[in-house]
Order: structure tokens, then C-alpha cells, then sequence
């Protein structure tokens, strides 16, 4: 339950942030500490749940049987390679490579941000599951072996935040270059999407996870992504320049 408070508290601290940043912040960073509020207090309230042991269960176990119920060869294997391909260090060094090409193209206070998400969300991951140490679900349900506490998910939270991150660096990579035909960022955010869903479907499927497990997991790494978009906006910022000879003033660069 204390777990569930601090999520509560500083779901709080942010949305009053992103109050006061209203007029103060370049512009996405309001929106993004809104967000980031909202899902960080979606997120306490299963961690409330679960700290009151049996209220989810009408919710987590039904979903899990119908998964256990409709395994196949094929679906199994599409799952576990997800569920490989989705760990924490593959989605994880996926955003710390969008940091490197940010950095070469010389964005590098957002690489800076990007690799520190990345660095917070691992410790997040720790904390989490070492604070609620949530039983998995049971083990003749688990078509893979893991040792640690379920929830949150680690695949979903780090699939959250460093597809995310590379979804958002791709973006603004493409934005520098002049190229944003809306069609190729509504795919990418699109693919982005679809990529996180599998990997945290996978660990349900797989017997590894309960439902809200991944459903905690993906909101906390959405909220870090949205903190580090704002923390990223906030520390590329330009202050105004004059230029006497000319008599004008440049606009701040969100």
C-alpha cells in the first residue's frame, strides 16, 4: 500500500507541474507531464488493488485461462520470440542507439535524457518488483521460466519506454531533416504501438505475467517517456537572442 501512495503522491506533483507549466515550459511540456500524471495514478491504483490481495483476481484470472485456452504451436512461438526480443536490454539498448544517432546529429542533451530514462526505468523495474513482491501467476500456467517478482512487467514497462523513445527520436530526426509527410509518422508511431502491445501481450500468453501486471508496467513507462520528452524540450530550449544590427529577436526553439 505504501507503494501505491508514493505512485499516488507523485502522480499529484505532476499534474500540478503540468499546471504550472502552462505558460512557463515550451509547449509539449504540459501535455506530457499531464499525461505522465494521469498515468502514473492509473498505475497506484493497481498497485492499491493488488495490495488488497484478492481484488483482482476475477479480473487477472479469466483473462489468463482464455490465453492458456487458446495457445498453439504457432502462437507460442510468435509469443516467445516477442517476449525474447523484448526484454528489457533489447528495448532498453534500442533507445540508447536512438541516443547515439541523436548525439551524432547533434541532439545531445536528448540523448543525455534518453540514456537516463533508461537507466530510471531499470531501477524502476528493481524497486517495483522488490517493494510488492506480487506471486506470479501459477506454474503449470508458465511457458517460461522466470524468478522474480511479477509486477510491474519489465517487458512491458521497457517496451513502453524505449520503443517509445526511439519512436519519438525518429520523429524528431525526421522533423530536422525536413521530411514530415504525416502518413510516415502516423506509420511509425503506429508500428511503435503494435510492437509494445505484442511484447506485453506475450508475457500473459506465456503464463509469466497477470494482466495487470503489463497493464501497470506499460502506464509507468509511459509516464517515464512522457518525463523524458518534457525533461528533453525543457533542456533544448534557446534563450531569446537580439541582434542589434538587425533589431530583431529570435524565437525560443522548443
Amino acid at each position: 500500500m505504501a507503494t501505491a501512495i508514493g505512485l499516488a503522491v507523485t502522480a499529484v506533483v505532476l499534474l500540478l507541474g503540468a499546471a504550472f507549466a502552462r505558460r512557463r515550459a515550451p509547449r509539449p511540456v504540459p501535455a506530457c507531464l499531464l499525461v505522465s500524471g494521469v498515468l502514473v495514478g492509473l498505475s497506484a491504483t493497481v498497485f492499491a488493488l493488488v495490495a488488497r490481495d484478492e481484488t483482482l483476481a476475477d479480473t487477472d484470472a479469466p483473462v489468463l485461462g482464455v490465453m492458456v485456452a487458446e495457445r498453439t504451436p504457432g502462437r507460442t512461438d510468435l509469443a516467445e520470440a516477442a517476449s525474447l526480443f523484448g526484454g528489457t536490454v533489447a528495448t532498453g539498448g534500442l533507445a540508447v542507439l536512438a541516443a547515439l544517432v541523436l548525439a551524432l546529429r547533434g541532439r545531445r542533451s536528448r540523448a543525455v535524457v534518453w540514456v537516463g530514462a533508461v537507466a530510471v526505468g531499470s531501477l524502476t523495474i528493481r524497486l517495483l518488483k522488490t517493494a510488492v513482491e506480487r506471486a506470479r501467476p501459477p506454474v503449470d500456467t508458465r511457458l517460461a521460466v522466470e524468478t522474480s517478482a511479477s509486477l510491474p512487467s519489465g517487458h512491458a514497462l521497457m517496451s513502453a519506454l524505449g520503443v517509445g523513445l526511439t519512436v519519438v527520436a525518429l520523429l524528431v530526426l525526421l522533423r530536422d531533416a525536413g521530411r514530415t509527410h504525416s502518413v510516415v509518422r502516423g506509420a511509425i508511431v503506429l508500428v511503435g504501438a503494435l510492437i509494445v502491445l505484442l511484447i506485453g501481450t506475450s508475457r500473459v500468453y506465456l503464463g509469466v505475467h497477470w494482466t495487470t501486471d503489463v497493464l501497470a508496467g506499460w502506464m509507468l513507462g509511459g509516464a517515464l517517456l512522457g518525463l523524458a520528452v518534457a525533461l528533453a524540450a525543457t533542456l533544448e530550449r534557446r534563450p531569446s537572442e537580439i541582434h542589434p544590427s538587425k533589431g530583431s529577436v529570435d524565437a525560443p526553439v522548443a
